[in-house]
């Protein structure tokens, strides 16, 4: 369910990178800086949030290799982040948990098996970060795949978390902005996070469902 229907996106799902308000930001800093001027502070609003914490690529793959293993603990741990609450839930049923073209694809392919994830994380700033992890199991990796590819494409619906109590947000929704997706065979997996309070960088928004992409079904 991507956010932005004018940012491409890579075969693996990932935002491919454009310029925008943070190069803008950055630029304008630099200039600030070499002139001697405050400007540098000026446009200290504005790189907040892309300022904020970003572990290295060596933690994410750290984290990554321990999230295969099912150890959400470590790792969360490895993103110097700590779980607060958590809630999973098997065998919902795929076309009542889904809307758009997304719930009509379930209606003429049903899923075998469709398996959620909600969690909520915190880092030592006090960042507040909600995540979701959708396990979808097709009877074919041909349905898979068409089902990865619908929920890839802007506007097409998606499969919806089962509830947002359990994050306790009152009035949280999840954008689809910091987005994975990932197939394995019959498998499709669908991860996203969204803040519910603090000013975590994009960058680190998206190395989240990057981890929880590739942990494995409950």
């Amino acid at each position: 369910m991507p956010f932005d229907p004018n940012q491409p996106r890579g075969p693996d799902g990932k935002w491919i990178k454009t310029g925008g308000v943070f190069g803008a930001a950055v630029l304008a800093a630099v200039m600030a800086a070499a002139s001697g001027g405050d400007a540098v502070t000026s446009v200290g609003a504005g790189l907040d949030a892309a300022t904020t914490r970003s572990v290295s690529d060596a933690d994410t793959a750290t984290s990554k290799k321990a999230a295969r293993n099912g150890d959400r603990a470590e790792a969360w741990r490895r993103l110097a982040l700590k779980e607060a609450r958590k809630e999973i839930k098997k065998d919902l049923r795929c076309a009542v948990q889904s809307f758009g073209r997304v719930q009509q694809f379930f209606l003429r392919h049903p899923c075998d098996k469709l398996d959620q994830l909600l969690f909520v994380v915190q880092d030592e700033t006090g960042n507040t970060i909600a995540g979701s992890v959708t396990w979808v199991k097709m009877p074919s990796p041909e349905s898979a795949g068409q089902l990865r590819t619908l929920e890839d494409t802007y506007g097409s619906g998606d499969v919806t978390p089962f509830g947002t109590k359990v994050l306790e947000a009152g009035g949280f929704r999840f954008t689809g902005k910091h987005y994975r997706s990932r197939l394995d065979g019959k498998l499709v997996v669908i991860a996203e996070t969204d803040p519910i309070k603090g000013r975590p960088s994009d960058a680190f928004l998206n190395q989240i469902p990057d981890v929880a992409d590739v942990l494995p079904p409950p």
